[in-house]
């Protein structure tokens, strides 16, 4: 489908590079280890903070970098070019409001871990999240912690996004909401590491499946839904490849860079 030039491609983690558990299908892992060994970029783009990625999963990573957080953060052949993190003031606030309202369970996702509120029935995952009893336990890891974003479930008040609507953006999922930090996406992670590579924006693929992936679809030179995805994903993107319990990212991969 493509001929003669370096393409990056950019893949979302949940519901994309992976179904449901946290190993890479082997036709993804090929497809990828061809895509470079031809000159192509491939980039891991994902909602999740870069310390809510488990350390299995980045193992199984051989990639030229990862944007988290939905931009929040870039690594680039191992160093990082881009941070940005939540302030101390919203994220008290945030903890102060879900600690009021014990409908909605709330992480914040951090650097190094991630922090629970863990009300309406939420399940710690232990030595994956720390449980927060109060607001005060807060002082146990910031200003050390760099949270990068905030979710929260099952169901969000409207009355919090109205609150918070001018330091975060919403991604509303099928199970909860993810709270970006105002002003990152995904993409502006693509725009920024495309500055930094000098790859063309024409010469972008962007595989993806939810909410928080439209940005990057719409971005991209070449946009991908998973079968799987949301239906006005589905509806919006150039090409649709198979589900990700199918190894559809390395289907995607290889039509589109002919490998």
């Amino acid at each position: 489908m493509v001929s003669g030039n370096r393409y990056a491609v950019f893949l979302d983690i949940d519901g994309t590079l992976i179904s449901d558990s946290f190993r890479i299908p082997q036709e993804n892992l090929d497809a990828i280890a061809d895509a470079r060994a031809k000159g192509h970029k491939v980039f891991i783009n994902t909602g999740r903070s870069w310390g809510n990625i488990p350390d299995e999963l980045r193992r199984q990573f051989d990639v030229d970098g990862v944007i988290a957080g939905s931009g929040a953060m870039i690594i680039m052949d191992g160093k990082t070019v881009f941070k940005k993190k939540y302030d101390l003031g919203t994220v008290r606030k945030v903890a102060e409001y879900f600690f009021k309202n014990r409908d909605c369970w709330c992480v914040f996702e951090g650097l190094k871990t991630n922090y629970i509120i863990a009300n309406a029935g939420y399940q710690v995952r232990e030595g994956r999240q720390i449980e927060m009893r109060s607001v005060d336990d807060l002082s146990l890891f910031l200003p050390d912690e760099e949270i990068q974003v905030i979710a929260a479930g099952p169901v969000v008040p409207e009355e919090f996004m109205k609150l918070f609507e001018d330091s975060m953006s919403f991604f509303v999922m099928r199970t909860y909401v993810d709270f970006v930090i105002k002003g990152c996406d995904k993409a502006k992670g693509i725009e920024r590491v495309i500055e930094l590579s000098g790859i063309r924006r024409e010469n972008t693929v962007a595989i993806g499946d939810s909410s928080n992936d439209l940005a990057m679809l719409e971005y991209a030179g070449i946009s991908v839904a998973m079968a799987n995805s949301q239906e006005h994903i589905l509806k919006m993107t150039d090409h649709v490849t198979d589900t990700a319990a199918n190894a559809g990212v390395g289907k995607a991969i290889r039509k589109i860079l002919n490998l």
